[in-house]
Parts: structure tokens; sequence; C-alpha cells
């Protein structure tokens, strides 16, 4: 009889197992609709730029993100991301991108920049407002503007649009944390040889503190 006893408590403990994965799983289809969608608000992104042998930073002050499901109820899919900019050389940059939802957490993956590749944690979602911390621990907050998938205006992996008559020297923005956002000089320079008229971008990335609302 005890043997019997012992061997109950196993399979309800794995049947109890059993249902929390199912729950579990359940619960991820259901946020994955709930996430399905476009969004839009300020997701932490900025990009560097070297110019003349100097390095300055700027912030993006707007994103719109879609997140379109594989399938209905799908945990994954593919998406696309636009970040627009109040300053510097390019208006917007757009990328491609991979996301799942897997435990609760929510996994980002870009096709042309791995860098950029992040998870989401403790969020909140409703059918309206997305908030939630990165695997960087920077916080975001986008609400939501459509409720549906059927997104397509930047269809290749990654793009962006130059500014008209940009010049060398934006109009500064301050951060929260008090830092130059969008014209933080850098002291050192960059190698002469390397340096070129036009200027490049040297990396991009989300930023480690958010802008002041």
């Amino acid at each position: 009889m005890k043997c019997l006893h012992y061997l109950f408590m196993a399979l309800g403990i794995t049947a109890c197992a059993g249902m929390l994965t199912s729950c579990e799983y359940i619960q991820d289809g259901e946020k994955s609709m709930v996430l399905s969608g476009e969004w839009q608000g300020d997701f932490g992104m900025y990009y560097d730029y070297y110019d003349r042998g100097q390095r300055y930073t700027f912030d993006s002050y707007d994103t719109r993100i879609t997140f379109i499901p594989a399938y209905s109820h799908a945990h994954h899919g593919t998406g696309t991301q636009v970040d627009y900019y109040a300053y510097g050389p390019y208006e917007y940059q757009y990328y491609r991108f991979h996301w799942s939802i897997s435990g609760g957490v929510i996994y980002l993956t870009y096709e042309y920049d791995h860098e950029l590749d992040t998870s989401i944690y403790n969020y909140h979602m409703t059918n309206d407002y997305l908030t939630g911390t990165f695997s960087s621990g920077t916080s975001f907050r986008l609400r939501k503007i459509i409720d549906f998938y059927d997104w397509t205006p930047y269809v290749n992996t990654y793009g962006y649009r130059d500014r008209h008559n940009w010049g060398y020297y934006p109009a500064p923005a301050t951060r929260s944390d008090g830092e130059l956002a969008t014209d933080s000089v850098v002291t050192d320079s960059i190698a002469a040889s390397e340096s070129v008229e036009k200027g490049y971008v040297v990396s991009r990335g989300r930023r480690t503190t958010p802008l002041q609302q």
C-alpha cells in the first residue's frame, strides 16, 4: 500500500507539472495575441556617428514597432522597427527582427545587427500599453496604435532615410541623467587615416537611461 501511495504521489506531481507547463504555454499564446499589432513610444534607441574626427550620439525620440505572429496564437513571428530622430544625419532607421515568447519572456532577435538582440522581462501588457525592462536594465513604455498586423511599408532587413540639409552641429537635447543626448562629442578622435568627409555610423543600440519625458 505504501508503494502505491508513493506512486500516486509521483503521478500527481507529474500531472501538476504538466498542467503548469500547459497553462504557461496557453498564457504565452494569449500574450502573443495581445502583443500582435503596432506600438509607439520611446524604445531607448540611439546611434553613434563619426564625422571629421569626432563622435556624436543621437537618441531616438520615437519608435514604431510591429509584431506579426507566424499564425494565429503563435508564440513567435517577425516584426519591423522604425526609430525616428529629431537631429542628426538620419531621419529614421528601420530593422526587421524575429520575436518569440517563452516562459513569459519576450525575445527579440535582429537580422541585421545581433548586438541589438535583447529580452524583455517584468513587463505589463494590456490592449493599450506595454511597459517592461530590457535585459540591459533599461525600462520602456509603448502604447498600441494599431490592433492588427497588416503593416508593410518597410520590407528590407535594414535601412534608413538621410536627413536633407543636415549640419554638423545639431541642437543638443538633454537626457534624464543630465548628459547631452544628441550632440555629445567624445574627447578622443579617430585616426586620421579613418576620418572621412561624409562621416559614418560606428555603433547603435539602446540607451542605458531613458530620455526625459
